[in-house]
């Protein structure tokens, strides 16, 4: 009998070292596989991150190379101070559970808690393209944005991120004659045409904006024979409705010749509302509207698409305004 019991033990204490060593086993096995498993993940996201780099840059030297790993390395802190923080918001809701009352209490506090956090992560609105490239932790392409010259309404704009830095509010476009500029005032006043196309941006934005601090004004422009002109103006800014949307403009420089200094001071004047001092309405009289003085125009590339002027004939005009 004993010696039944002996042998039972034996079995018993056998079966349990074999158990032992295979769960041993399969937690190493299981071990090695997750191990393997967070090797390929950093592996890929090693080989995603270095990618890009060189996907930007194929002609990139091993110098340079060096240079963008440093960049990578000197913002990842950051995102270590994310996963750790994740990590505490991960306990502190664990908490949450686990010392409300009931399900109620609960969901009411759950509740809470998002609706906090939809006003905390809300998207950050950007008055113009000019805070889109300085405050934007990514690097913007020219293209189409949502913008809040206001603070509180979104408008759609173009921006510019490529000329002389970038940043620029895109507030005219021109280069095909696929939009008629021939508007009325309120057209003129609340933009008109294709933000991805040709358009005009529309007066009351361009105050909002030009009002809010100081701005200047590029324009970029084509001429019949293909030549590359442009024109700067350090002072820019756009009046109010009841000013009529006179023009400020000053601090000139660029190749295309100072014509808008012949316009300062002047009011905006559409083919419905004659604001200008000649005798006859400049806006109707040539088709386009524009800020009008007593002799009409010396520049005016808001004129029928191939009837552009700027120090002779225009075929293509971008003007656009950047904060400063």
């Amino acid at each position: 009998m004993n010696m039944i019991i002996c042998g039972l033990f034996l079995l018993n204490a056998l079966l349990f070292v074999v158990c032992s060593s295979a769960t041993n086993i399969s937690r190493e096995v299981r071990n090695d596989r997750e191990s393997s498993e967070d090797d390929m993940k950093i592996e890929n996201i090693m080989t995603t991150l270095l990618g890009i780099c060189i996907h930007d840059n194929p002609d990139q030297t091993i110098k340079q190379l060096r240079k963008d790993t440093q960049s990578i390395l000197k913002n990842i802190g950051i995102y270590k101070e994310v996963v750790k923080l994740n990590k505490q918001l991960r306990n502190e809701i664990a908490w949450i559970v686990d010392e409300s009352k009931g399900p109620r209490e609960r969901k009411r506090i759950i509740d809470l808690l998002k609706q906090d956090v939809k006003g905390t992560c809300a998207a950050e609105k950007y008055k113009d393209c000019t805070e889109i490239k300085k405050k934007s932790y990514r690097k913007k392409e020219s293209g189409v944005y949502k913008i809040y010259p206001d603070g509180k309404k979104s408008v759609q704009a173009y921006c510019d991120m490529s000329t002389d830095g970038g940043g620029w509010t895109v507030i005219q476009k021109r280069f095909d004659g696929s939009v008629d500029f021939n508007r009325k005032w309120l057209e003129c006043e609340n933009g008109f045409g294709n933000i991805d196309g040709e358009f005009w941006f529309g007066n009351n934005y361009m105050h909002t904006l030009t009002a809010s601090g100081k701005y200047e004004l590029r324009i970029d422009m084509v001429d019949k024979s293909n030549k590359k002109k442009y024109a700067v103006y350090k002072r820019f800014s756009i009046g109010d409705a009841a000013s009529k949307y006179g023009l400020t403009v000053g601090d000139y420089s660029g190749n295309a010749g100072d014509l808008l200094k012949h316009h300062n001071g002047y009011k905006f004047s559409a083919r419905d509302q004659d604001n200008d001092i000649y005798d006859r309405n400049c806006a109707a009289l040539y088709e386009g509207p524009w800020w009008h003085h007593g002799g009409c125009y010396h520049a005016n590339i808001n004129r029928p698409f191939g009837k552009m002027q700027w120090n002779g004939a225009i075929s293509r005009s971008v003007m656009m305004i950047r904060k400063i």
